[in-house]
């Protein structure tokens, strides 16, 4: 554990804010994958506060969301509202993640897109509804949930690549699960008896396809218990703040890196399990102060 101890000594001294550590990203890839976790204001408040600080020779073309593809219609139609009428996404609560609980913090994303655009008309953002048409579905059977899992991350990262061949020079934000961010890892997911084995998630279809993305992962602990990451353990000593930190080869000390899930009914398993994390994801955003999403009533 020696260098990760090393690693951690140099966080206390310079923990890096998670905000600037976007904004740097965001200057130097035209690519960049930050992770959400849906209960959790605070990655959808590091997207907000992105966009509205951004400047205009380093701003975002295109903002692609964890929304079903069919949602596309409705956001386009709240963008091209004049006045600003957000009770268009509200009625259509797909467009805010309802299944993961619709927030006001999911509505400002899309608030500072709008502000943004209206501030710059020469170059506004783009939201791209970038999830399976329909997702979330409603199988009919184990076999039909485990083989939509499997599939959902190719069907997506083909359908993305199709709006980056006509948007080539486009800087690009992505927001997901952070899970979506992951490269060369894949795995296998079992729903009551019946499993699947998947190769890749989004961003590493997106790599494996020669397309560069800078992926952050985001993790805290939730309801008491550890995070998605062992590295979460052994990085939130580093400081008592949130911050952001590279993965660098002093984190391969850490070598089975992601906890597997197991909820009733439903498991998920990291295939390898045991890796370096930094080639999967380049960088974490670690939350150590963390506050529950606000439901729009």
């Amino acid at each position: 554990m020696g260098p990760l101890i090393s690693l951690l000594a140099l966080l206390v001294q310079q923990p890096a804010a998670p905000l600037e550590f976007l904004q740097s990203a965001v200057r130097e890839h035209q690519i960049v994958f930050l992770g959400d976790i849906h209960p959790l204001a605070e990655p959808k408040l590091l997207v907000s506060d992105l966009i509205r600080t951004q400047q205009e020779d380093r701003a975002i073309d295109l903002l692609a969301l964890e929304v079903a593809a069919e949602q596309q219609e409705w956001i386009d139609r709240y963008l091209a509202s004049r006045p600003e009428d957000a009770s268009i996404l509200v009625a259509h609560p797909r467009t805010l993640r309802a299944h993961w609980g619709a927030s006001t913090e999911y509505l400002e994303i899309y608030r500072a897109v709008y502000q943004w655009n209206e501030a710059h008309p020469a170059h506004p953002i783009h939201v791209l509804a970038a999830d399976l048409r329909g997702w979330p579905i409603a199988p009919l059977t184990a076999h039909m949930a485990t083989g939509g899992f499997v599939n959902r991350d190719i069907w997506m990262a083909a359908a993305f690549r199709k709006t980056l061949l006509q948007h080539p020079t486009w800087r690009v934000l992505i927001f997901m699960g952070g899970y979506h961010g992951l490269k060369g890892v894949g795995g296998q997911v079992a729903i009551g008896r019946v499993h699947d084995r998947f190769d890749r998630w989004f961003a590493g279809y997106l790599a494996d396809d020669s397309t560069e993305v800078y992926s952050i992962l985001t993790d805290a602990r939730q309801a008491g218990t550890h995070g998605a990451t062992r590295m979460f353990e052994h990085l939130t000593r580093a400081a008592d703040q949130n911050f952001a930190v590279p993965l660098d080869a002093t984190t391969d000390a850490v070598q089975e890196p992601l906890y597997d899930v197991h909820q009733e009914g439903f498991e998920l398993e990291f295939w390898p399990s045991r890796f370096s994390l930094r080639r999967a994801v380049d960088a974490m955003v670690i939350l150590n102060r963390t506050t529950p999403i606000t439901a729009i009533e």
